[in-house]
């Protein structure tokens, strides 16, 4: 079965159609930056450009940066209220009533589960979303906690919230280098790590891309491995949830 699968994130978006039995990319896989993030009409119309050219007619599933509740936005800390109620009705003609939201994290962590690094035979798996903000996704015995949204919650020692501290955008607002980075992601990571105790963590987002670097900097009781897949997770992730959810 195919789905088209789409990764909204704070500074754009990413979208292609894959078969969701094997993971594999069908066709080509779009990536576009956002013009007006806090405009919605203004993005969903640069996706519907971007489906009418991929010529897709089916199933869609969404992965958003915020809280998701049967398929409608609850809250966007990165994108602006604006999005509360967001329901993507203006893809309706391209999803024909097919249409699955969910958070964006939950899409990655659903697509390592099946077509990337898995869960290595552990009980409780928490994996990190490392981007504009920071995502927080947990399975448990297999299954997928929803919404949790911890990037939100209080940092312990440096004020503010975790995500302002740990995020991909805190660290080039900041200017900090790779190590002073992992120095202050290793505070959150120990708060999460006590927080949820589980027996794997895995670690996604574009610094990843530096994890060579980065590993010998990062200590956890709990196995640390990197998500397989790279830009494809996301959009991998709610195209499945598109075609299995119940």
């Amino acid at each position: 079965m195919r789905a088209l699968g789409i990764d909204l994130g704070g500074s754009g978006f990413r979208l292609g159609v894959f078969d969701t039995v094997t993971g594999s990319l069908v066709g080509d896989f779009i990536e576009q930056e956002h013009e007006d993030v806090s405009d919605p009409a203004m993005v969903q119309a640069s996706m519907a450009k971007a489906l009418q050219a991929l010529e897709w007619r089916g199933p869609i599933g969404i992965g958003f940066p915020g809280v998701v509740v049967n398929d409608v936005v609850e809250t966007a800390p990165n994108l602006g209220d604006a999005w509360v109620g967001t329901d993507f009705s203006s893809l309706r003609p391209f999803h024909e009533g097919q249409v699955s939201i969910l958070n964006d994290a939950d899409a990655v962590a659903l697509g390592e589960l099946y077509f990337g690094v898995g869960h290595q035979g552990h009980d409780k798996v928490l994996t990190l979303t490392i981007g504009t903000g920071l995502g927080t996704t947990v399975h448990e015995n297999g299954t997928l906690v929803p919404n949790l949204e911890y990037g939100r919650l209080p940092h312990p020692t440096r004020g503010g919230l975790l995500e302002e501290h740990l995020s991909g955008r805190a660290r080039r607002e900041a200017n900090l280098s790779l190590e002073q980075w992992a120095g202050r992601f290793q505070e959150g990571l120990d708060a999460l790590e006590r927080l949820v105790e589980p027996g794997l963590i895995v670690l996604y987002g574009g610094i990843m891309e530096h994890w060579s670097t980065i590993k010998p900097l990062l200590s956890t009781r709990a196995m640390l491995l990197p998500a397989r897949l790279n830009r494809t997770a996301g959009p991998l992730g709610a195209a499945w949830y598109a075609t299995h959810r119940d």
